[in-house]
């Protein structure tokens, strides 16, 4: 199984980076592969209906599309920014289509510099899944008071928060393994109802 974890901070050395190197190394004893995509780094354009034409601006999300269809699970990862989640992961989401994540787990986690971090979860659940219908777990991980939470090498310095990570990694895999069926059956029927009601 293959799992792509998705770091939505659009600053360069992010902490959501640390966190996604560390949710790596936690990934690799459930999936065979285990690739970080930067948004920062990948730099996307905003959404424009040229996506639809694969313009020549979108020619960069080829790639990207064609990762999250190897995938058998998603990680988003987004900062807490005026408690919200990032413009360039709401960006992302907006890119995402049905044959990327339809039916297919996704663990959010967020990242704050103090004792919040719940915003951006609630935004992702509420608006996230809508046209690309992807399955948000119940679970998921909020990197509090990050700056001594994380340290420079990607460990995390607090044993419990370590242990839940541990275990929400591991449920993220049991959802894959047990939603992997479920994509490849409704995906084309998926494509018939595209959009929420």
């Amino acid at each position: 199984m293959n799992i792509t974890i998705i770091s939505g901070s659009q600053r360069a050395n992010s902490k959501s980076l640390s966190a996604a190197h560390y949710l790596k190394s936690l990934a690799l004893e459930h999936f065979e592969q285990a690739n970080i995509l930067d948004l920062h780094e990948l730099n996307l354009p905003l959404w424009n209906e040229g996506v639809w034409q694969k313009t020549e601006e979108w020619k960069q999300w080829e790639p990207t599309s064609e990762l999250l269809k190897q995938s058998d699970a998603v990680v988003l990862i987004s900062p807490e920014w005026h408690g919200m989640a990032t413009p360039a992961l709401k960006n992302f989401l907006l890119l995402t289509t049905a044959e990327d994540l339809a039916h297919k787990p996704v663990l959010l986690a967020s990242v704050s510099a103090n004792i919040n971090g719940v915003y951006p979860i609630s935004e992702l659940r509420m608006t996230g899944s809508k046209n690309n219908h992807a399955c948000f777990i119940p679970d998921h991980l909020m990197f509090r008071n990050v700056e001594t939470l994380l340290t420079a090498d990607h460990q995390i310095t607090d044993q419990h928060m370590h242990e839940r990570s541990q275990y929400t990694i591991a449920l993220l895999a049991s959802y894959a393994e047990a939603l992997k069926p479920v994509h490849e059956a409704m995906l084309p029927s998926t494509k018939e109802f595209r959009f929420s009601m």
